[in-house]
Parts: structure tokens; C-alpha cells; sequence
């Protein structure tokens, strides 16, 4: 049963604001009702793309995983640390084009990185001439 002055919506179980986010939060959170838009080098998405996503790292308190502020190779024995980057890698890809994804996938990659290549492809000239030309490529 729902607290009164809840919506009945499943909340953190998190009572310390000095915890980190709850990964089974991150997890389960609809991304694409979050980012209602899809990054594609073909539209002109990418400050939509990059806001909605900025919104939704400062509400979850998620920055840290984009930021560089922390190098997630000193996190690897922190799981819930390391489930929350893998689910926004997962965000990350479900929210691009399948070329942008053939352009920054890669299995060691961590959150910082993915989103850091998929930002300099919309910020880096030569980066996005890349995009374009694997874009064209994959048309073909």
C-alpha cells in the first residue's frame, strides 16, 4: 500500500542522500519516456539528444558516470557503481541510429567514453565528417 502523499510508484529504497543512486532505479527507468528523441546524424537531434539526457543525469544524480570526474577503472569492484555505467551505455545505444552505433560501439567502452564519442561526432568537424561518410557508406 502507497504512504499517503505517494503516488504508489516504486521509490528508492535509499533513505541516506549521501548514497549513490539505486541501480535497480537507473535500471528500470523507461529511457526512451525520458529521451523521446533518437540521435542520427541524418536529423538535427543532437541538442535535444544531449539536454534530455543532461536532465536525466542530474536527476538521478548520475553525473559522475559522464563527467570523466571518475575513471571507472578504480570502480570495477563496485557492482552497483558498474551496473548503473552499464546501464547507460545500454541507454546510449538504445537512443542512437544503428549507423551511429556501427560508428561508436565497443565492448571495453565504458559510459564517459560512449558519450564522449557520440558528442564529439556533433561537436568535432572531423569526427563528424566520419559520421557522414559511414552514414553514406552503410546507405549504399
Amino acid at each position: 500500500m502507497a504512504s499517503p502523499g505517494s503516488s504508489g510508484t516504486t521509490r528508492s529504497r535509499r533513505t541516506n542522500p549521501f548514497e549513490g543512486p539505486d541501480p535497480v532505479v537507473i535500471r528500470d527507468l523507461n529511457i526512451l519516456a525520458r529521451v523521446p528523441v533518437v540521435l542520427d546524424h541524418l536529423t538535427s537531434t543532437y541538442y535535444a539528444w544531449k539536454t534530455y539526457f543532461s536532465l536525466v543525469f542530474r536527476e538521478y544524480n548520475i553525473r559522475d558516470h559522464i563527467d570523466g570526474s571518475v575513471d571507472s577503472r578504480f570502480m570495477e569492484d563496485d557492482e552497483e557503481w558498474m551496473s548503473i555505467d552499464a546501464t547507460l551505455i545500454r541507454w546510449f545505444y538504445t537512443t542512437i541510429s544503428k549507423d551511429l552505433f556501427h560508428t561508436v560501439v565497443s565492448a571495453d567502452d565504458d559510459a564517459h567514453a560512449v558519450w564522449t564519442k557520440l558528442n564529439g561526432l556533433f561537436t568535432d568537424n572531423a569526427l563528424r565528417r566520419k559520421v557522414f561518410l559511414h552514414g553514406d557508406f552503410f546507405g549504399c
